[in-house]
């Protein structure tokens, strides 16, 4: 039998610990590290339907990148939705793991993955000031094209059916694309500094987009849920480390939609 400690150990030698930003909650979340694993969940989010799913598949590991306890519950009521889940989670035996910005920040990692998957090349670590420094990536179109073009490209290598453009000219042409996963708008002013024709990000709020247009900068917010890349990204690795391993577990990515919104 294999360990989760054993398993994690592994990955985080992919996504160490330490790249993680201060107070970000990545790690540890729930239950034991020492319980015997029959098999991994790979998951964005862990949500009530990601815990089903997981346990119907025979998994007691889940890893996650946005971590199960962001803010941590004032009481263990079930009446509270959120903590219903936990005890959820606690009454099947599953042990909970999150990688958040320790994967954003590992190159190759969740960035260099959107990165591929928009068909960038000559990628590189996006430069910025201050904690953001190094977590994004850039790079180059195959050849320039108009940015509305680009929109649709992406939307259909994203994998999102919604997103909202903030750019003053839609047909103008672009070729240097950044992309930051997640709630990347802090880095529209260093994205721009550093060269990029637009920022693919999520979470844009309404004044940092009229800040973005006054600089007559393009960003594209594709939504947070872009991010649901990594759950089949980190299956893959998963299961070539346990073939080389021999850690005999299962191991499964999440299919379940976990995005919030619905567009109306």
């Amino acid at each position: 039998m294999t360990s989760a400690q054993t398993i994690i150990d592994r990955f985080e030698q992919f996504a160490p610990l330490n790249l993680a930003l201060p107070d970000d909650p990545s790690g540890w979340q729930i239950g034991d590290p020492q319980v015997d694993v029959q098999g991994v969940f790979v998951t964005l989010d862990v949500r009530p339907a990601t815990v089903a799913a997981a346990v119907a598949a025979g998994c007691n590991l889940i890893v996650a990148h946005h971590p199960a306890v962001f803010h941590a519950p004032h009481n263990l009521v079930f009446t509270d939705p959120q903590v219903a889940m936990y005890g959820d989670i606690i009454r099947h035996g599953i042990t909970v793991y999150g990688a958040h910005t320790s994967l954003d920040n590992a190159h190759p990692g969740m960035n260099d993955w959107l990165a591929t998957a928009l068909g960038l090349t000559q990628v590189q670590p996006l430069r910025l000031a201050g904690e953001l420094d190094g977590m994004g990536c850039i790079g180059q179109l195959p050849a320039p094209m108009k940015l509305a073009d680009f929109v649709r490209q992406a939307k259909g290598a994203l994998e999102f059916e919604h997103g909202r453009l903030i750019a003053r000219d839609p047909q103008r042409t672009i070729q240097t694309v950044a992309v930051l996963g997640g709630s990347g708008s802090a880095a529209a002013v260093g994205t721009q500094a550093a060269g990029a024709d637009i920022l693919v990000t999520g979470d844009v709020t309404y004044h940092t987009g009229h800040d973005i247009l006054a600089r007559d900068f393009a960003v594209l917010d594709a939504g947070h849920h872009i991010e649901h890349i990594m759950a089949a990204r980190v299956a893959d690795l998963l299961r070539q480390w346990n073939d080389q391993a021999r850690w005999h577990v299962t191991v499964h990515a999440n299919t379940i939609s976990t995005d919030p919104f619905t567009f109306v």
